[in-house]
């Protein structure tokens, strides 16, 4: 899910079963506000989790039960996949299917909230089946129901195939058994449709079902064709051996017969040894067609309706007939590898000499001359005509003439010939053979890197994405948090506004009554005659001190003068800050100023203004008007400030994301002619290991006959004829 900010973090399934203890407020759609999860012990909603979501089963208020399914990590454009994926099934005749193994769906883009935001869900029918693991579990004894039930996924296979569809992730938990033995087929994530193409997976499907050859770029309508024969080998294997699961299958295993090891080890898999040597000749022949197909390219991996017929009994094809079968263009651009065997001709087994037949001249004279090396020297010494000392050293000189003779003798004979010629035929052919094998090795253990290298610069890949979009979220969280600072600022200004403008208010009208009172006060002048005891001469005293009027002076202060008699003085407070003692006014006379003073300034105040005038309210109303509005638009600023940040950030993470994007899909096409090109040499060589392996079958044929004419039988042939 996309927000302004960019993507979320999806919750953990622990978060969705939490907000789904109230449906009511975390759901939306119609048919699950309010729906009843099913509960686990504890009482809470039972998730079945996987690698990229959790399900949760839902019964809503009118009784139909649902699966909701809770995504907890993003994927990219994953509402246009699931559009494509529900135009093109929904588009298909229900009439035209072999079973109804489409499971009805409904994309919500924001179908759940969670800790405040709302995410997207996948909201499914229920369906009433279990896994195909669990079923064999169940029924793995009955060997016509599990022969059945194969070729009801064949048939599943090839509705797919009609269509061009391919479900991405086959494997026993996406396959469901109903209980009229039909499939239901869940988890669409990573399907291909048509409308898809171009793109990549987003997903390699479960490991113990896919070719180890298989990459991210590997998204077309083949994606299944491996784990076809995976699961239709496993079926018809059980079939026709139901021991094969107890001693193949573990409990609770993710797999069914086979896993990732035996794919990436086939030589050294004990489970697909098992296959390959059973007495059935049709797993033998799916095994050797697992064996061949584990490190084909998806493209070159024959679909399964090669193996498929309608009859029962159906011969399963060749496995190097079927394996690594190239296309037909690819015909006129691959070179034989077996030019170099020509002339080379097969020796049945049965063909080759396994005893010595009809008795030459050369052979009837061998038998008389051993007949007499033994016996003769036994004769003389019965005679007493040699010694036994002489004896022996003639009698093992007889033999070993003997045994040289022999040795010629069965060198010579037909049977000797016919064996020494064509174990040295097979010798060579063995060598030619050899070469390609030690290639088709080589070929493997660089395709095997560079799968390697590939695998690294995808999880590259997914880093570099990973440091955008984390650079993204950290800028949209700074922005975010200034603004948030920015706002709090300017709120409690304006906040504070309307004791400014009271105040504001006051201060104007103090001044304005102020200025009045001032004004009034500098137009009464001192005048001996409202001044009792002071006359002209000091109002002139005064004056000369700048003391002229009411304005002059805002008060006296009473100083005691040291002395003899401790006088108290009266000093004059001048408007301007000074303190003014003048001769002849003492204490009395500086009181008679203080309280003329006094009346003089009530008098005025009485006459000051008592309220603003209107303009002048209106000036400070229009200065705050101002104010206001300014905090305002500095307020709405702050928003196109953020907003501004967050689209920035969003611009430099999408650029850096199609650059990165870019980046990879040309790296991606240059894997893919790679690949391609592994693919030529791979289809090049051919069935090297095979044509090695009957190469040496023939040779243990010939030395198993070369042990049938030993140098013993030939003695005995040569004695007796047999």
């Amino acid at each position: 899910m996309s927000t302004a900010q960019g993507p979320l973090a999806f919750p953990s399934g622990r978060e969705y079963q939490e907000a789904l203890q109230n449906t009511n407020v975390c759901l939306r759609d119609h048919d699950l506000r309010g729906a009843r999860p099913q509960a686990n012990k504890l009482g809470l909603p039972r998730p079945i989790s996987g690698q990229f979501a959790s399900v949760f089963s839902l019964t809503s208020n009118a009784g139909r039960r649902y699966a909701l399914k809770c995504f907890t990590s993003h994927v990219r454009d994953q509402q246009d996949r699931y559009e494509a994926i529900s135009n093109k099934l929904s588009g298909i005749d229900p009439g035209s299917l072999s079973q109804p193994w489409r499971i009805g769906f409904d994309y919500v883009p924001d179908g759940i909230l969670v800790n405040g935001s709302r995410f997207p869900v996948l909201k499914m029918d229920w369906v009433e089946a279990v896994t195909l693991s669990s079923w064999l579990d169940h029924h793995f004894t009955d060997s016509v129901a599990v022969r059945s039930l194969a070729e009801r996924f064949a048939q599943l296979t090839t509705d797919l195939a009609a269509h061009d569809i391919a479900h991405g992730d086959l494997q026993h938990g996406n396959l469901l058994v109903a209980q009229d033995g039909t499939f239901r087929l869940v988890d669409y994530d990573g399907m291909f449709v048509p409308a898809l193409d171009g793109r990549h997976s987003t997903e390699r499907g479960h490991r113990n079902y896919q070719s180890p050859a298989r990459g991210d770029d590997d998204f077309d309508s083949t994606l299944d064709h491996f784990s076809n024969w995976v699961i239709y080998l496993a079926l018809h294997a059980v079939a026709a051996d139901p021991s094969l699961w107890t001693r193949l299958h573990e409990p609770d295993g993710e797999y069914l017969l086979l896993t990732e090891d035996d794919f990436k080890n086939p030589a050294g898999s004990v489970r697909l040894s098992a296959l390959l040597s059973h007495t059935e000749s049709t797993v033998r022949g799916l095994a050797e067609q697992i064996k061949m197909l584990a490190w084909q390219p998806l493209p070159l991996v024959p679909p399964l309706s090669v193996a498929v017929s309608p009859s029962p009994t159906a011969h399963i094809p060749s496995p190097r007939a079927g394996a690594g079968r190239r296309p037909d263009w690819l015909d006129d651009h691959v070179t034989s590898t077996t030019t170099s065997n020509a002339g080379v001709t097969a020796t049945p087994p049965d063909a080759l000499p396994h005893r010595y037949k009809n008795r030459r001249t050369v052979d009837l004279l061998f038998g008389i001359l051993l007949t007499l090396t033994v016996l003769t020297p036994a004769a003389l010494i019965l005679a007493e005509l040699i010694s036994p000392l002489v004896t022996a050293l003639s009698y093992g000189g007889s033999l070993g003439v003997t045994a040289f003779t022999a040795r010629a003798a069965r060198v010579a004979r037909p049977e000797t010939k016919l064996l020494r010629a064509h174990l040295s035929r097979l010798q060579e052919k063995r060598r030619a053979a050899l070469g390609p094998v030690r290639v088709a090795e080589q070929l493997q253990r660089e395709r095997q890197d560079f799968e390697a290298s590939e695998a690294d610069r995808k999880k590259r890949l997914t880093s570099s994405q990973k440091a955008l979009e984390s650079a993204h979220q950290k800028a949209v969280k700074t922005a975010g948090k200034k603004k948030v600072q920015d706002q709090q600022a300017i709120d409690r200004n304006l906040a504070s506004l309307a004791a400014q403008y009271q105040a504001a208010l006051d201060r104007a009208f103090t001044s304005v009554r102020k200025e009045f009172i001032e004004g009034e006060l500098r137009k009464t002048r001192l005048h001996e005659r409202e001044l009792t005891g002071i006359g002209p001469s000091l109002v002139q005293a005064l004056a000369a001190q700048g003391v002229r009027t009411a304005a002059d002076f805002t008060g006296i202060t009473l100083v005691r003068v040291g002395g003899q008699y401790n006088n108290i003085t009266g000093l004059i407070n001048t408007a301007d800050g000074r303190r003014l003692d003048i001769k002849g006014i003492g204490e009395s006379r500086a009181r008679t100023l203080e309280a003329w003073r006094v009346r003089q300034h009530a008098r005025v105040a009485s006459r000051a203004p008592s309220r603003l005038s209107t303009a002048r309210r209106q000036s400070i109303e229009a200065d705050f008007t101002r104010r206001r509005a300014d905090l305002t638009r500095r307020r709405v600023e702050t928003e196109a400030t953020a907003q501004s940040a967050c689209e920035d950030a969003e611009k430099r993470m999408r650029s850096g994301l199609t650059r990165l994007a870019g980046e990879d899909q040309l790296a991606a096409r240059r894997a893919a002619k790679q690949r391609q090109m592994f693919a030529q040499r791979v289809t090049q060589l051919g069935d090297a290991p095979g044509r090695l392996a009957d190469v040496d079958a023939e040779i243990a044929a010939v030395k198993r006959s070369a042990r049938a004419l030993s140098s013993l039988q030939y003695l005995r042939f040569a004695l007796t004829g047999r």
